[in-house]
Parts: C-alpha cells; sequence; structure tokens
C-alpha cells in the first residue's frame, strides 16, 4: 500500500472504478451493443446483396447464352425458308421464262411464215408486171411505143 501512497493513489481509486465500471457498462449497453448488432446486419446486407448481384449477375449471363443460342436457331431456320422461297421463286422464273420464249419462237416462226408468204406474193405479182415495167421503160428510152 505504501507504493500506492507514494504514486499519489488512494482510496478514491475504488470509486473511481465502480464509477468506470458502470460507466462501461451503461455505454456498452446503450451504444456499443446497437451500433455493433447495426454493423452486423449492415454486413450480413451487404454480403447477401453481392451474392444475389453474383447470382443475378451469373442468371443474366445464361440467359443471355440462351437467347443467342435461340437468336442462331432462328436465324438459320429463317435463311432456310428465304433459300427454299428463292429457289422456288427461280424455278417460276426459269418456269415463265422458258414459256414466254416457247411462245415467241411461236409467234416468230408465224410471223416469218407470214413474211415469206408475202415475199412470195410479192414476187409473184412482180413477176407479172416485169412485162409491162419493161415495155414502158423500152418506150420511153425509145421515144415511140414499143408493144412486146
Amino acid at each position: 500500500m505504501e507504493i500506492l501512497s507514494a504514486l499519489g493513489v488512494d482510496w478514491t481509486i475504488f470509486i473511481h472504478m465502480v464509477c468506470f465500471g458502470l460507466s462501461y457498462v451503461v455505454f456498452s449497453n446503450l451504444v456499443l451493443k446497437p451500433y455493433m448488432k447495426a454493423m452486423h446486419e449492415r454486413e450480413k446486407r451487404t454480403v447477401g446483396g453481392e451474392e444475389a448481384a453474383a447470382r443475378l449477375i451469373e442468371e443474366a449471363n445464361k440467359l443471355q447464352e440462351q437467347f443467342e443460342q435461340k437468336a442462331k436457331t432462328l436465324n438459320s431456320e429463317i435463311r432456310g425458308y428465304y433459300d427454299q422461297s428463292r429457289s422456288e421463286a427461280m424455278a417460276d422464273y426459269d418456269e415463265l421464262v422458258s414459256g414466254a420464249k416457247a411462245e415467241a419462237n411461236i409467234v416468230m416462226k408465224g410471223a416469218q411464215a407470214e413474211i415469206e408468204h408475202q415475199i412470195q406474193a410479192a414476187r409473184v405479182a412482180l413477176t407479172a408486171e416485169i412485162p409491162a415495167v419493161a415495155t414502158t421503160i423500152a418506150s420511153k428510152l425509145a421515144g415511140k411505143e414499143i408493144s412486146l
């Protein structure tokens, strides 16, 4: 005790210790416990939120992969329909063009036959007029009437 007295510590230290103990109990119950509880709750929400965010990002990536796969499937399906429709249209086009060419050939042959017929008729008509034209030319050249 003499050492404590030499240091200036007296019997009031016990009162200080009791006051400190009571202050600590009150402070811990009124401030520290609610603060720690709030801090743990906040940490739990943050960690839970991070886990939920990571899970949602993973789900979003899976959905994106599914969407891309479905888009590729749909794109190839549409391309198949397009190619099929295009080949059918080209077949119809080729059929129409070949039909039109055949019809045009028939019309051309008919027109050529008609032209040939008219040429023959014109030759016959001109052949019949040759003597009359020759007589007229000879008469004009000779200056008098010539009959053949």
